[in-house]
């Protein structure tokens, strides 16, 4: 198994870092679940997390920054889209889907062209990702084809932890105690199609989405068969 760092010890930060630009693949906590983590920017290292995750479905990864300026760069926001919005929401336990500014690695995407983007409130992975100074690819730390569950500590190590290079324990986290909230999982906005859709319900609630997006189409299966089509090829976009 790989060597597990107790978060906040001295210097703990360093070899974490140190991992990541090498291009290696941590577990880190965020306040859903235990991710599995890589330098955004390394196609090497992305297609790491893919075959740790035995991923095989249409996928993509979501993409962490540590704060909404470092967003421009690498994305494009729609004139349409208030961007006060984001400003109000992130961070958070939220991610918004745009169009790629940046080239990341072809797996990362999907091929897709978009990437999901979100700002951590989680103070560990804010300081790693602050300290890296580039977008980290961050994904449920399991093995895929388990639907949205949540992804302990424990859980993760027993799925990959024989696979990456570096486990950080930063105890339960802010889910962990949340048994109450049914999807304890970021929760997804795509801003990519003519309208913004909900492509996945999570952590903060819809009611909340719609005050900041009252014209946000909440029938995922609906979106789900516009990204189906999308990756199929079978529309224009």
């Amino acid at each position: 198994m790989a060597k597990i760092l107790k978060a906040h010890q001295n210097n703990y930060l360093e070899p974490v870092i140190n991992t990541l630009q090498a291009g290696g693949v941590i577990i880190a906590p965020t306040p859903t679940n235990y991710c599995i983590v890589c330098d955004a920017t390394n196609a090497q290292a992305v297609d790491r997390v893919f075959r740790i995750k035995q991923r095989t479905k249409l996928g993509p990864l979501p993409v962490l920054f540590p704060n909404i300026r470092a967003i421009n760069e690498y994305v494009q926001i729609p004139d349409w889209f208030d961007r006060t919005i984001l400003d109000s929401m992130l961070p958070g336990e939220i991610s918004f889907i745009f169009w790629q500014r940046y080239p990341f690695p072809e797996k990362l995407t999907c091929g897709l062209h978009t990437v999901a983007v979100n700002c951590t409130t989680h103070s560990v992975l804010k300081a790693i990702v602050s300290s890296i100074n580039k977008p980290l690819a961050a994904s449920s730390a399991n093995i895929s084809g388990q639907g949205n569950i949540f992804v302990t500590l424990e859980k993760a190590i027993a799925d990959i932890g024989d696979e990456v290079d570096l486990i950080i324990d930063a105890g339960e986290t802010p889910a962990h105690q949340a048994d109450h909230i049914e999807n304890r999982v970021v929760t997804i906005v795509d801003l990519t199609f003519e309208k913004p859709f909900l492509c996945r319900p999570g952590w903060v609630p819809v009611e909340r989405v719609l005050e900041f997006i009252p014209n946000i189409e909440t029938d995922v299966e609906e979106y789900k068969v516009l990204l189906t089509n999308r990756a199929q090829g079978c529309i224009k976009v």
